[in-house]
């Protein structure tokens, strides 16, 4: 399957996430292309098998829990998409001493609802990804193996 992986990131940890989910579902079989939302049209997800989107969750615009700030305009350009039935999944990082942790998860849940996709999996919420790497690539990886695991169902 055509999976594109959509990330956004500050301060490197997603895009590295993302390289580490990109690698497992190549493993897996699937064709991955791995962009930013800034640079990812509508048609880009019309035309995948599934979606993946990643993102750290900040303060945005003075609310905690948000997610990378390209996702606004991603949503903005890509809300009138019709997605009905597409297979996604949200990746999230953050940090567990704030109030909305991993917030962002929410925010792009939403969003996958209100343009009709599905998501395939619970979302990953990473607490801490720099202060433990290891232990989390590991955790990537086993989640990319459940989402492969679903996609033959779609």
């Amino acid at each position: 399957m055509n999976i594109l992986v959509i990330f956004a990131t500050y301060s490197g940890g997603t895009q590295i996430a993302s390289a580490t989910l990109a690698e497992a579902l190549k493993a897996e079989g699937h064709s991955v292309t791995v962009k930013g939302p800034a640079e990812t049209q509508t048609d880009e997800l019309v035309k995948s098998d599934a979606v993946v989107l990643c993102t750290p969750t900040w303060d945005f615009e003075g609310k905690e829990g948000q997610p990378h700030e390209d996702y606004v305009g991603f949503m903005e350009k890509t809300k009138g998409a019709s997605l009905e039935g597409m297979p996604f999944a949200v990746l999230a990082l953050g940090d567990s001493s704030y109030t909305h942790f991993c917030g962002s998860a929410e925010v792009l849940e939403a969003y996958v609802t209100s343009v009709g996709g599905i998501l395939k999996v619970p979302s990953l919420k990473i607490d801490g990804y720099f202060f433990s790497q290891e232990k989390h690539t590991g955790s990537i990886r086993e989640w990319a193996k459940s989402f492969s695991g679903t996609l033959s169902s779609k």
